[in-house]
Order: structure tokens, then sequence, then C-alpha cells
């Protein structure tokens, strides 16, 4: 990292305490990675408030031998052209499917689609995990 600036902050003894237990158990080296790390989720969190470009991957276990659901699935991937940038289908048991789904595009979009997948019977649980480009996150 480049042009690093020390800041100084203050914290009530107990919240420093509690700080500094989520600093031992995450593994972090000292409090500034784990600072900047908190820092950088929120502006993700903020991206994705904002509708700009972002990634997300979109993580569904379903029962693909509910009818006609993979086939819904595949026309909302389409329907979302330019949004899905890989997607991988995993097999846990006879009736059961894994598939990670990563996106990049406008949130809102990002959003829609899941939401559709979501909704459709045979999602037994769908999870969106938000990123970011890495636009203004350095």
């Amino acid at each position: 990292m480049t042009d690093l600036e020390r800041v100084s902050l203050s914290l009530e003894k107990e919240l420093l305490q509690e700080l500094n237990k989520m600093i031992s158990r995450e593994g972090y080296g000292n409090r500034s990675e784990f600072i900047r790390d908190l820092i950088r989720g929120h502006i993700v969190q903020k991206q994705w408030e904002s509708d700009m470009d972002v990634l997300g991957t979109l993580t569904i276990v379903f029962d693909h031998h509910q009818p006609d659901l993979t086939k819904k699935l595949t026309e909302i991937q389409h329907d979302f052209s330019g949004k899905v940038l890989a997607a991988t289908h995993i097999h846990l048991s006879h009736h059961l499917c894994a598939e990670m789904i990563m996106l990049n595009g406008n949130s809102g979009e990002i959003r829609k689609m899941s939401n559709a997948i979501k909704s459709l019977r045979g999602i037994l649980h769908a999870e969106l995990s938000l990123s970011t480009t890495g636009t203004g996150i350095h």
C-alpha cells in the first residue's frame, strides 16, 4: 500500500476490548488491517445500495427433480444476458444440486435476477454474496 496516513480514534474501554477480541478471533495481525476491512465492507454495501456496477455470487441449492426448474433457471440467466460471468453446477445427491452463479453489473439488476431465481418453486436455499468491482476501494 502506498500513501498510508496515520489516524487516531477514541473508543470506550469496553468497545476497544471487544475490538481486540474480534481481531484475535479472526486472526488479524493488527488493528489497522481489521479496520481497513471494516471500511471496505461498508464501501461495498454503499455501492450495492447506490445501483453501481458490482460483483455478486448467487449460491442456490435446489431439487433438480422439480418439473421445469432447470429450464427456468437457464431462461432467467439468459434474460439477464451479460450479467452472468460464470456458473458452476454441483450434484449434491440424487435429488439435490447446487449452483454458484457469478454476476457482474448494476446492483439493482443483479438483485432483480437473484429474486427471480429465489422465488422459483424447488429452490431450497439461495444466498446472494455482495462484492465489488474494486472501484473506489483501495
